[in-house]
């Protein structure tokens, strides 16, 4: 009920407001958030590199709905591309469809990320198509579909194991040769489409982790799941997958000590790196995600 309450919280534009003029919040929200720049963002892939791990910058924003505000987040993207490219990173970008104004805009937002994924090849870097709430789900794989349809081979998609149809959806994205970011999902669906029940959502993303590892392209395991992250590391060996054929993601800020036992094992990790200054919706999923926080976001909040 909590975690739900706060997925819901982070629709809210007067809670938005008052958290993010809370210095008190914001310090808390650093944890999660590398910053507000570019260079900020560059930056946390530079520390992340020099401890062996690869990164993915996000930079965080959603729901536009105006095609310019999208071309100015576009722009940012391809800043970031220039600014990885120039540091010799070893890292990528991921990019919402809804801050692409998919919504009004399909078409625009289409062509958008087709610049991006010409951009960011130049320099061989990935992009992954962040997957949102429910209301996208369709449209977001049907636009990987279309970005692999078009030779856009390196744009990859986000998929979420709570939802029903997770299982069709992580064949239908591997039968064209995206790469699949394999997440248990963020937002508060109703039960008609999502599992509701904890053990459900981990046994769809074990079934599904079975199917990438053997008819996957480069499978990309987000979870800080120990339990999962050892079925994984099972499973592959059982199927004669080594650790260079997949990789594990985890957030910045969070499981820094797991994601150091898993490097020095051999594993690729790579750290997903929000940035940016619109952060409070980004920051109220992981707030839910993690409800131990809680009690210190409720002092900030009274401004204690």
């Amino acid at each position: 009920m909590l975690t739900e309450l706060l997925v819901r919280a982070s629709d809210s534009p007067t809670l938005a407001r008052l958290v993010t003029r809370n210095t008190v919040s914001r310090r808390l929200a650093q944890r999660f958030i590398a910053g507000e720049s570019v260079e900020d963002g560059l930056a946390a892939a530079a520390a992340a590199a020099r401890v062996g791990r690869t990164a993915t910058l996000d930079y965080v924003g959603e729901k536009v709905t105006d095609v310019a505000a999208a071309e100015e987040a576009a722009a940012v993207y391809h800043a970031c591309l220039d600014g990885i490219d120039a540091g010799g990173l070893p890292a990528g970008i991921s990019v919402k469809p809804s801050q692409m104004a998919v919504s009004t805009e399909p078409e625009r937002c289409a062509e958008l990320l087709a610049d991006i994924a010409v951009a960011a090849k130049r320099i061989d870097a990935h992009v992954t198509i962040d997957m949102e709430d429910s209301e996208v789900t369709e449209t977001t794989v049907g636009l990987v579909e279309r970005m692999q349809a078009e030779g856009h081979a390196n744009v990859g998609c986000a998929v979420q194991s709570y939802l029903h149809r997770n299982d069709d959806d992580v064949a239908r994205l591997s039968a064209v040769g995206a790469s699949v970011r394999l997440c248990k999902g963020a937002y508060a669906e109703p039960p008609h489409l999502a599992y509701q029940d904890q053990h459900e959502v981990d046994a769809s993303y074990a079934r599904a982790s079975t199917f990438l590892l053997r008819h996957g392209t480069y499978p990309r395991f987000a979870t800080h799941d120990e339990r999962l992250i050892g079925i994984i590391r099972t499973e592959a060996a059982r199927l004669g997958r080594g650790p260079e054929d997949f990789e594990f993601q985890m957030l910045y800020g969070v499981r820094e000590e797991l994601q150091a036992e898993l490097v020095a094992a051999g594993y690729t990790v790579l750290v997903y790196i929000p940035f940016g200054d619109n952060w409070y919706a980004y920051f109220m999923r992981r707030l839910a995600e993690r409800p131990a926080n809680v009690a210190f976001f409720a002092r900030a909040l009274r401004g204690s």
